[in-house]
């Protein structure tokens, strides 16, 4: 996927934060080992009248400068969502059967979006309390345990380290994922044009030089341009793909239940094709009515239901193209030797060559910012390039271990599972255990919660045991 911020999550781009006003000190209970100063994003503009306000509604805070219409956030979102993962769709459904793939994919979106709302919940919970209009991911999980009971402050640090390490060890898996298929697709290209067989790892090796030049440049601005045109080449190579004829008959292939066991990992890279989260909250937080990014026909509902319906099509359609004959890659199951495949190979390579890039850029501002900056050093700027080569470097050891796109695409989707499914409803959770009146309604809201950690739980166990199965396989 391709994001165009550098780490929504992690960043603060909001305004400062608003004056103590006594109710703010009594919500940071005595001996918590985390002051509100540190989750608080910052000073809201607000007015005298609404600082006197018994009731505070953090969606009365909209972005009032420049802020996003409607269809801007869809559009961004759908940006952010439909990437290189879908690529792998095809071969998942063609694993499980059509049919469980539908009702799969209707499951898989349904779940993340109720989990997303989950988490937009707990931020609005979490905003009211403590009178600011937005929290960032971090400041939320942060916020959520120190509010929680009084046993889980003291996990406050681990939960921070899990949720920083999670997110930049994920980014160099996906980035190692990227290098492959880098890698695979200009094989193709060249092994064509001078009758050679290249090894993928020494055209990897290869590419490392100028992926780690293009790292090392400082100014995001640089990049956005080329990050607009691999939206652009993504669009294009999806149409291409379908429209290309084969001479396979794949519909008398297709099986509407076909394995079954295969669902766990299914769901992983359906949820990994889906995940928005990191570019969900700075998305609303710049709209002028933030409120409408979570109703029943907001933003959020209708960009996972049009990405979930872009998936679904390609998916089925992608199955009954080339049916039993499906590649993994399924831009491998182009006609090689044509001109049109040749130039998709080279034109998705360079468009995921950006996405690599920008995932660097993601990575080193997490580390730099949350263990590096405000510190005495001699020479920051060694250490600088230092932090962004190592991340160059850790993506290209994944690829070399496992240099199998499926394989490591499997596990980096495995692996965020617990992240995007899992977190947000233990978070819920820990705010309604605090609840005061508890009702019927109460009760059912936290078996719902637990039914879904323990559901995202059991995935991710038979994914993740099937994955390490299949990569002892492949070198077995």
């Amino acid at each position: 996927m391709a994001h165009n911020r550098v780490s929504p999550i992690f960043n603060d781009t909001s305004p400062p934060k608003v004056p103590s006003q006594g109710k703010e000190k009594e919500s940071s209970s005595p001996g918590s080992p985390v002051m509100l100063e540190n989750y608080l994003p910052g000073p809201p503009v607000i007015s005298e009248k609404s600082l006197i306000e018994e009731e505070y509604d953090p969606h009365a805070f909209g972005k009032e400068r420049n802020p996003t219409i409607f269809w801007g956030p869809i559009l961004h979102l759908l940006k952010y969502i439909v990437g290189t993962g879908v690529l792998i769709l095809p071969y998942t459904f063609k694993s499980v059967g059509y049919a469980v793939a539908i009702f799969g994919t209707i499951f898989v979106c349904v779940l993340y979006m109720h989990v997303i709302h989950l988490l937009f919940d707990v931020e609005y919970r979490l905003c009211k309390k403590l009178k600011t209009p937005n929290l960032t991911y971090i400041g939320i999980v942060e916020g959520a345990f120190d509010q929680g009971p009084r046993f889980f402050r003291k996990l406050v640090p681990v939960c921070k380290f899990f949720v920083y390490f999670h997110y930049v060890f994920n980014k160099s898996l996906m980035n190692g994922v990227y290098l492959i298929i880098i890698s695979s697709n200009f094989k193709i290209v060249i092994d064509h044009y001078y009758g050679t067989n290249t090894s993928v790892i020494a055209i990897m090796t290869a590419l490392m030089v100028p992926l780690i030049g293009l790292a090392l440049i400082r100014e995001l601005k640089f990049l956005v341009p080329l990050s607009m045109l691999t939206n652009a080449f993504n669009i294009f190579n999806l149409l291409i793909i379908l429209s290309i004829p084969s001479s396979y008959n794949g519909a008398a292939d297709m099986k509407a239940v076909n394995d079954i066991t295969q669902f766990p990992n299914f769901f992983a890279i359906l949820l990994g094709s889906l995940e928005c989260t990191a570019l969900s909250l700075p998305v609303k937080n710049d709209m002028e009515n933030p409120k409408r990014f979570t109703t029943f026909f907001g933003v959020l509902n209708i960009s996972l239901s049009i990405a979930a319906l872009v998936y679904g099509t390609f998916g089925i359609l992608g199955y009954a193209k080339y049916g039993d004959h499906l590649q993994p890659n399924i831009m491998f199951n182009l006609p090689p030797g044509e001109m049109i495949p040749l130039v998709i190979l080279s034109l998705h390579s360079l468009a995921i060559c950006i996405s690599f890039i920008l995932f660097i850029y993601i990575s080193y501002d997490t580390v730099w910012n949350n263990l590096f900056k405000g510190k005495k050093m001699k020479r920051p700027l060694v250490m600088e390039y230092s932090i962004r080569i190592t991340l160059c470097i850790l993506p290209y050891c994944f690829a070399l271990v496992i240099p199998d796109f499926k394989l490591l695409l499997s596990l980096t989707n495995v692996i965020g599972i617990l992240m995007d499914e899992g977190i947000p409803p233990i978070l819920h959770m820990l705010l309604l255990v605090k609840k005061e009146g508890q009702s019927m309604r109460f009760y059912l809201s936290l078996l719902k919660d637990i039914a879904i950690v323990l559901i995202c739980f059991c995935l991710f166990v038979a994914a993740l045991v099937d994955v390490v199965k299949n990569i002892l396989a492949f070198y077995v």
